[in-house]
């Protein structure tokens, strides 16, 4: 991973193999940041992604473990149980140019990731929310 801080924003490079996750999380940790947008663009494989549902609440979840084009990665940074959070969502895009997308759990380097950070000066964490069934932002008490 190399890292270049300018004007405000981190312009992240991840290489072929890294955990796009394990390396985002390192990098939020080595650089205490705690909130802020994220995009980037490059390839992945071993992707797990995920579609919720609400009246179940419950993700269904799939495994795309061929290389895929990275056409779009966009998420935030937040902490949740007190360790950085990355919500990522992406779209990905298949050899016979068909493209899919969904919550991003999980996705390995295939061969670049050029990641965007944008920090914002607050720190947020995620609290369950019984009704969705989900960790959500909690912005109560973080300013304006």
């Amino acid at each position: 991973m190399d890292i270049v801080e300018r004007n405000g924003s981190f312009f992240i490079k991840l290489y072929k193999d890294e955990s796009l996750f394990e390396s985002l999380e390192e990098f939020a940790s080595r650089h205490e940041q705690t909130f802020g947008t994220l995009n980037g663009i490059g390839a992945l494989k071993d992707c797990e992604l995920g579609f919720y549902h609400l009246d179940r609440k419950e993700y269904d979840r799939k495994v795309f473990p061929h290389e895929a084009e990275l056409l779009s990665l966009v998420g935030n940074l937040s902490f949740l149980k007190e360790k950085p959070f990355f919500h990522i969502h992406t779209i990905l895009g298949a050899s016979d140019f068909s493209t899919y997308g969904g919550h991003l759990f999980k996705a390995t380097v295939a061969v670049t990731a050029e990641i965007i950070f944008r920090p914002l000066s607050l720190s947020v964490n995620r609290e369950h929310d019984d009704e969705i069934g989900l960790n959500l932002l909690n912005l109560k008490g973080c300013g304006h």
